[in-house]
């Protein structure tokens, strides 16, 4: 009997950790700072959570972005161009707010 209780906690707390996994937070893409210093921006920040509570994972990864930190060599030169964010179902689409709405992901430097 204790062998099964002892089973069925492992099971629920497995569980419980894989859903948190899945939770990323906001990614703030700052690795760009000269680029985006000569630009006059802050760093974009990309609200995963945001779109974890609307979209499914495979909705993005990984034909959009690879599931690994600092695999995208993501620039708003890509982006515009139709890549990662920029892509026709996401940021270049009727869904939601244009690329060129800068201050929507890029924070001011402080």
């Amino acid at each position: 009997m204790a062998q099964k209780i002892l089973s069925l906690a492992f099971f629920v707390l497995a569980l419980s950790s894989s859903a948190d996994a899945a939770k990323v937070g906001d990614i703030i893409f700052d690795d760009k700072a000269e680029s985006l210093k000569k630009a006059g921006m802050g760093p974009a920040v990309f609200p995963h959570s945001k779109h974890e509570a609307i979209y499914k994972c495979d909705d993005c990864h990984p034909k959009l972005f690879k599931d690994k930190h600092g695999a995208n060599d993501i620039t708003m030169q890509k982006n515009m161009s139709g890549e990662f964010c920029g892509n026709l179902d996401c940021h270049n689409s009727q869904k939601t707010f244009p690329l060129y709405q800068c201050k929507k992901c890029h924070r001011e430097r402080q």
